[in-house]
């Protein structure tokens, strides 16, 4: 299991997957308290910031995650890959704050070690299903 565990996240792919999340985990977090600032409620807040969040990480994970070509077919199937996530991220949010009572603020925050690697997992099956591969240096297209 450990072996297999080593196989999926301790790559180059993943490595870069968690740059581009670590970078887009910060912009969703900064529209998810502006959106709480301005009185939306949690839960909607998390799923709206996610879902504005959501571009930058199609073209920066298709670009340097997957190398893959832009394509409006990837790009409209590349949210099914953060449902799971989304799903997960919800109820933990939802769970943490009215039934334990952590500020709307930190709630998003508890569910990321979670979210990660199911996204990361979603992301991988759906970009390669879906998508086309870049051509090499000097292939035609």
């Amino acid at each position: 299991m450990w072996e297999k565990i080593k196989e999926k996240f301790l790559n180059r792919k993943f490595l870069t997957f968690g740059i581009i999340g670590a970078f887009n985990t910060v912009f969703c977090l900064v529209l998810n308290h502006i959106f709480i600032a301005m009185g939306m409620e949690v839960g909607l807040a998390s799923i709206v910031s996610d879902v504005i969040s959501m571009i930058p990480s199609y073209l920066l994970n298709m670009k340097f995650t997957y190398h893959k070509e832009l394509s409006w077919k990837s790009f409209v199937t590349f949210p099914m890959s953060y449902v799971p996530g989304w799903i997960i991220t919800f109820l933990i949010v939802e769970i943490l704050h009215r039934l334990f009572k952590v500020p709307e603020q930190y709630a998003k925050i508890a569910a990321i070690p979670i979210y990660i690697p199911v996204n990361f997992l979603c992301m991988s099956f759906i970009v390669n299903r879906f998508s086309a591969k870049k051509p090499e240096e000097g292939e035609e297209h």
